[in-house]
């Protein structure tokens, strides 16, 4: 009977051994399984990770390609902003020198050999500097150099047409128009359109206007003593009729539309 037990024993614990190693075998393939499962999502996880990270510096380098773009054009405007203004700057430079050296000319001197070669070329600066004198002179009692020629004719004169007053200044209709618009604004000159003929307008000088005559023939009479000093009534004489003569010749020019 003792070998029976044992034999019963031996089996038992082969099967025991048999369940376990097969135990043993189910956990080794789940885990197998598991690896196997977990390796694709892994694998997917890595490709969207690595492709994310190309979008990111895909959009990284697009941005910086645009800022660059915007710094560049930022740069470029500044850089033309800056031409722009140095030029600017050298035109107000330029100007500015001038200005300082025509206040600082010396009586007698001469500008340059070219500019006061012809007689015409003299006239002409004659008449800017006595443009520039009158200015000075009007600009405080806030009278431009252009409006002057019309006071003088309407004070001579007042309530003629615009036509006529363009005519006797000699100068074009479109610029007597402004003109005549900036001295109403200011209350010098009124406009009346006329009665019988409602294509012509008078021009009539308001009460400002008239008082405005005794300071500024002053301001006129001034100008002449400064121009013309040291001629002398036989010189003063001599240049009204050449200045006359001047004005003739050059109004019968058949090339000026005056």
């Amino acid at each position: 009977m003792a070998p029976t037990k044992t034999k019963k024993k031996t089996s038992k614990r082969k099967t025991a051994a048999r369940k376990t190693i097969r135990k043993t075998a189910r956990k080794t393939t789940v885990r197998k399984t598991a690896r196997k499962t977990t390796a694709p999502k892994t694998a997917r996880k890595k490709t969207a990770s690595k492709k994310t990270a190309r979008k990111t510096t895909v959009r990284k380098t697009a941005r910086k390609k645009t800022a660059r773009k915007k710094t560049a054009s930022k740069k470029t405007v500044r850089k033309t902003a800056r031409r722009t203004t140095s030029r600017r700057a050298g035109g107000r430079k330029t100007k500015a020198r001038a200005k300082s050296k025509a206040r600082t000319l010396k009586p007698g001197a001469r500008l340059a050999d070219r500019a006061l070669e012809t007689t015409t070329q003299r006239f002409a600066l004659v008449s800017r500097l006595i443009a520039r004198a009158f200015a000075q002179r009007l600009a405080p009692k806030g009278i431009g150099y252009g409006q002057f020629p019309v006071l003088l004719c309407l004070w001579d004169e007042d309530g003629i047409t615009q036509k006529t007053l363009s005519e006797r200044i000699r100068i074009e209709a479109p610029t007597m128009v402004r003109t005549l618009d900036r001295m109403e604004r200011d209350n010098l000159v009124s406009r009346v359109r006329s009665i019988t003929d409602r294509r012509q307008i008078h021009v009539r000088l308001t009460e400002k206007g008239r008082r405005l005559k005794k300071v500024l023939a002053r301001l006129s009479s001034d100008v002449d003593k400064t121009a013309l000093a040291g001629l002398g009534r036989a010189g003063h004489q001599t240049l009204r009729v050449l200045l006359g003569r001047l004005i003739q010749n050059l109004e019968q020019d058949i090339a000026l539309d005056v």
